[in-house]
């Protein structure tokens, strides 16, 4: 009951970073100033793994696991077309998932880049996903009453509810839109890019309008990358404040009376469990949205107008088009328009 007390005296417990061990790792002088959510006391600096850092490596080595096995499980073995199936329900899941993303969200926009880049995306997505859904796992909780140990309380939590890998993720979202960007249409057309109106024309045109227009659209492709990391930031760290604040009704009912606490919190019980399914689609539409907008940010500098149609245009095989020209012969056609 511990945690339920933590969630009613302070909801921010769940969200804030937390040190796994007493010692820092090691110090670095800033000069002055105490930051004690950024472990920052009489102006040094301390280095701590945090469970939001823990949960980190964790969503990652479990990316890696995962989709080693998956990959295994779609080897080619044996003969004939089962050879070729995907083995396994686990597999299959995200075997799908991988082709939702690539052939359903990167291919509409990034057309032929797809394939090249699509590791990335697919890397940015899962690592979103695995980090969301591991934070609504009570890791802490588990230990603490396993071991009857509060120091495990906080061994868990939503890594993405720390902003500083949020910005981190961003911060890699917009490198790649440029490294992209230059690589697939030149450093002189991605540069050109950020200013329609071009630096041809005369100068008090170029430098009057074409200036502030190329600075506001580098300022504009900053705060999408912004938005992008606060947007993940806040409503993960906002599903865990009000499943904290709605366990809090209960004791503050209780407070009032017994019967009417137990009251509440069956009406709890049952409101956290609904919340937390919400907060599981939330966990992958936040995913989608983060992965959806970088693609679009990527292809917005990296793509030409009229490449996605041509994309989608399977080209005919040999056989086909032998019957389409049969089919189109001008001599056929004269004999049928007689």
């Amino acid at each position: 009951m511990n945690f339920l007390l933590a969630a009613s005296d302070n909801p921010l417990t769940h969200v804030v970073p937390h040190r796994l061990h007493e010692e820092p790792l090691f110090s670095v002088d800033t000069g002055g100033g105490d930051i004690p959510e950024l472990f920052i006391e009489n102006g040094v600096y301390q280095f701590f793994i945090t469970n939001h850092l823990m949960m980190t490596a964790v969503a990652a080595v479990l990316v890696l696991l995962v989709f080693s096995y998956v990959a295994f499980r779609m080897r080619v073995k044996g003969e004939g077309l089962q050879a070729y199936q995907t083995k396994g329900k686990v597999a299959q899941l995200f075997e799908t998932m991988c082709w939702f993303i690539r052939d359903e969200v990167a291919r509409p926009n990034l057309g032929h880049l797809t394939d090249k880049y699509i590791y990335y995306i697919w890397t940015v997505f899962f690592l979103i996903l695995f980090s969301n859904v591991l934070g609504l796992v009570p890791f802490g909780y588990m230990l603490q009453l396993v071991t009857g140990d509060t120091h495990f309380s906080h061994w868990g939590g939503t890594a993405t509810g720390n902003l500083s890998l949020n910005v981190m993720l961003a911060f890699c979202s917009f490198v790649a839109v440029i490294f992209i960007g230059i690589r697939e249409t030149g450093a002189k057309a991605f540069f050109a890019h950020f200013n329609p109106i071009g630096w041809d024309g005369p100068k008090a045109l170029s430098f009057g309008i074409g200036l502030p227009l190329y600075l506001l659209e580098w300022m504009g492709l900053v705060i999408k990358c912004v938005v992008l990391a606060m947007r993940l930031f806040g409503t993960m760290m906002a599903g865990h404040l009000v499943v904290a604040a709605i366990v809090g009704l209960v004791f503050t009912a209780a407070s009032v009376s017994h019967l009417l606490g137990y009251s509440v919190g069956i009406a709890v019980v049952l409101g956290c469990v609904v919340l937390t399914l919400l907060e599981l689609f939330i966990c992958m539409l936040q995913a989608f949205i983060f992965t959806f907008l970088t693609i679009l940010f990527i292809s917005t500098v990296a793509t030409h107008h009229g490449d996605h149609e041509e994309d989608h245009v399977d080209p005919l095989s040999d056989e086909a088009q032998m019957d389409l020209d049969k089919l189109i012969d001008p001599s056929r056609l004269g004999g049928l328009a007689h």
